[in-house]
């Protein structure tokens, strides 16, 4: 009988772990790029990647593209930070504006929006157009 009701509590601890969700971890301001190892300044830009309980962080999205295009073979959940709710996202289910991150050096990345009335509004305020991440994938590819 007590077999029994480890075996049921076993079965019931894997059906309860199976059947969670992969959950983001939280990125802090000053935490390090995986790919660039440059720090994240704005975590409304940052992204992530969670293989097997390890998380890899990313400054921003287009970044982590980079890091997918070299790494072809890396497997994992992807999530990107909503520009407007700073909530993480699929990147599948996100819009991407190009921006300047910085005029100086004229480095250029994306902003992902999990709305396409809040990316529609920051594409024309930024006179660009969203694009989605198959499209970011390809251009870090190229």
């Amino acid at each position: 009988m007590r077999f029994h009701a480890v075996a049921l509590a076993a079965v019931g601890a894997l059906l309860t772990l199976s059947c969670s969700s992969v959950k983001p971890m939280a990125i802090q301001a000053g935490d390090q790029c995986f790919r660039c190892r440059r720090p994240i300044v704005e975590k409304t830009l940052a992204a992530q990647m969670l293989d097997g309980g390890f998380a890899s962080k990313f400054r921003t999205s287009g970044c982590m593209a980079k890091y997918l295009a070299d790494h072809p073979a890396e497997t994992g959940t992807t999530f990107v930070a909503d520009y407007a709710t700073g909530k993480w996202v699929s990147p599948d289910r996100a819009l991407f504006v190009p921006v300047v991150l910085n005029p100086d050096t004229g480095e250029r990345d994306y902003r992902a929006y999990s709305q396409k009335a809040d990316a529609d509004a920051a594409a024309a305020e930024l006179h660009s157009v969203p694009v989605d991440w198959k499209t970011v994938l390809e251009k870090a590819r190229s």
